[in-house]
């Protein structure tokens, strides 16, 4: 592993753990501090490569919203969709 690697691993650690930071403190206020597409996004990063309904389960949106903004990350390609390799039939997420 390079230290260009190394680096950015450890940004995406130190962003992600402040990520967590700030949902923990979003729960406990009641003070809706980050948006929902970026707490689906967050969802998705963490838990890579899970299918999209585990993801639409533990969001706990709906499925009419949880779609919505599922469409703009993909389209926006912050979000990767595949097929899964064992079933054809359910898409992953990355």
């Amino acid at each position: 592993m390079s230290f260009n690697d190394e680096q950015t691993e450890e940004s995406n650690r130190a962003f992600n753990e402040a990520l967590k930071h700030i949902f923990e403190l979003q729960e406990s206020s009641d003070i809706q501090i980050v948006r929902k597409e970026g707490e689906l996004l967050f969802l998705i990063k963490q838990e890579s490569r899970r299918p999209v309904k585990y993801y639409m389960n533990k969001s706990g949106m709906s499925a009419r919203w949880f779609n919505e903004i599922l469409k703009l990350l993909i389209a926006s390609d912050l979000v990767i969709q595949e097929q899964c390799s064992e079933d054809s039939r359910r898409k992953l997420l990355r």
